[in-house]
């Protein structure tokens, strides 16, 4: 084998690949950090270029002290890491972004990835040198940063959903990308607060363990493709109360994943949430009066069949993704939508004058003949325990936002909310009936179909 001087090997460091090292990037990352990087060899400096490119001794291209493959990076990357962002070599090994045989880079910048069995390599996505961009370093050893990288492929081109078509919709979790995040699940970037608010692909997907489903997820489960990723468990107190939060680690694999959990990172009071938006966990306490079922059964176990739609009943619980996802059918998860609040269909908050129609968001759910349609037979509207919904939505065109909250109300039954304009200005609610005084009327009783 060829030997070569020191000199000309540091030569060959330069400019066969680590130009950027050369610029300060290298010494910024985890692999040239001088206290923390890795240490192959005892004799040398943590994080010295020698700890892998070996002078005068390799057999490797790239003066590598072993073939440039993943079993390389699997030297000091075998287990998983103190956050569990990265869970460990036996996690990738059966993730799709290793088994798939279509996960290669494919270029432009950096160029594709062209060499033999390039498919699931660590350097399909990571430059172990670190690279920097006009902004500065690119965290975590990535090749460009989080959101180009991972759209790359998620365009429809190698991943099969279009992920990227779906952020440049008008309503997406796109701009909420935090530029020079501190790294998957380190746990210093989870408060989601003020400045440190993101919406990331890896907040909610961990890319070394993302996995499909072979059928889709039962309610609350999260899908596959959400496998170790930290999350937000709650302990509810009782109704209006804030739950208690507890922050869990990716790696924490102690109770299963669920996918409000998710969503809680940044839509519950955990977090400081920015003006207007709702504290989606308190709503959907199971202990308020009422609530959509996320968390929870619903507390109304006898209603009719006939009144649900899309295969539900009463035990049914739902994913938040059930309602909030793409307004096309065949891509799952809150990516984005054409409707406001990156809802799957229309939900009509203007409140009056709009004629419902069966692809209304509630009407995925909940019956548009009992709830909507002025031609239904008499017998498929009563199913509804309140007779007057048809009247109501159907004929005089009232939005069901007019007078419920779509997660939970605290204080009243059947996700009433009082306040809104058209809406209730007061309402009282017992097994038998109640009354309500609206701003369309004054105070009428009720009787219900069925007790609570």
């Amino acid at each position: 084998m060829r030997k070569i001087s020191a000199i000309s090997f540091l030569l060959l460091i330069l400019l066969g690949g680590l130009t950027l090292a050369g610029a300060g990037v290298y010494s910024e990352t985890g692999h040239g950090n001088p206290l923390t990087g890795p240490q192959r060899e005892q004799a040398l400096a943590r994080g010295s270029c020698r700890q892998c490119h070996v002078s005068g001794k390799a057999r490797f291209p790239k003066e590598l002290w072993r073939e440039n493959d993943n079993d390389l990076c699997y030297a000091c990357h075998a287990a998983e890491n103190l956050s569990g962002g990265y869970p460990g070599r036996a996690a990738y090994e059966v993730s799709a972004h290793k088994t798939d045989a279509r996960f290669i880079w494919p270029g432009p910048t950096p160029s594709a990835r062209r060499e033999p069995n390039a498919a699931g390599k660590c350097l399909n996505c990571h430059n172990p040198h670190g690279r920097q961009d006009r902004i500065g370093k690119i965290s975590g050893l990535l090749s460009i940063r989080e959101e180009s990288l991972c759209l790359t492929c998620h365009n429809g081109s190698k991943a099969t959903k279009d992920i990227a078509r779906e952020i440049r919709k008008p309503y997406s979790h796109r701009g909420m990308s935090r530029i020079n995040s501190a790294g998957p699940d380190d746990p210093a970037r989870y408060s989601y607060s003020g400045g440190n608010r993101h919406a990331d692909c890896s907040d909610c997907h961990n890319a070394h363990a993302v996995v499909g489903d072979a059928v889709p997820p039962i309610a609350p489960a999260a899908s596959r493709r959400n496998a170790l990723v930290g999350r937000i468990r709650v302990t509810n107190n009782g109704p209006g109360i804030v739950p208690r939060y507890e922050y869990v680690s990716a790696r924490d694999n102690s109770t299963p994943l669920l996918e409000y959990q998710l969503c809680y990172k940044c839509h519950s009071s955990w977090t400081r949430q920015p003006p207007g938006q709702q504290d989606i966990a308190l709503l959907l306490n199971p202990a308020n009066a009422s609530f959509h079922p996320v968390e929870a059964q619903g507390k109304n176990a006898n209603i009719n069949l006939l009144s649900f739609a899309g295969g539900l009943n009463s035990f049914s619980l739902v994913h938040c993704s059930d309602c909030h996802g793409s307004d096309e059918t065949d891509i799952r998860g809150p990516h984005g939508s054409r409707f406001p609040k990156l809802l799957k269909s229309a939900y009509e908050t203007q409140g009056l004058g709009r004629v419902s129609n069966r692809d209304d968001l509630c009407f995925r759910c909940h019956s548009f003949a009992t709830y909507a349609d002025t031609l239904s037979a008499p017998a498929q509207q009563a199913y509804s325990r309140f007779g007057k919904h048809v009247w109501h939505v159907g004929q005089q065109r009232l939005s069901c936002y007019a007078c419920h909250e779509s997660h939970g109300s605290p204080q009243f039954g059947a996700l009433i909310v009082i306040g809104r304009n058209p809406g209730l200005r007061n309402f009282s609610m017992t097994a038998a009936g109640g009354s309500c005084t609206s701003t369309c009327h004054g105070s009428k009783s009720y009787v219900v179909n069925y007790p609570r």
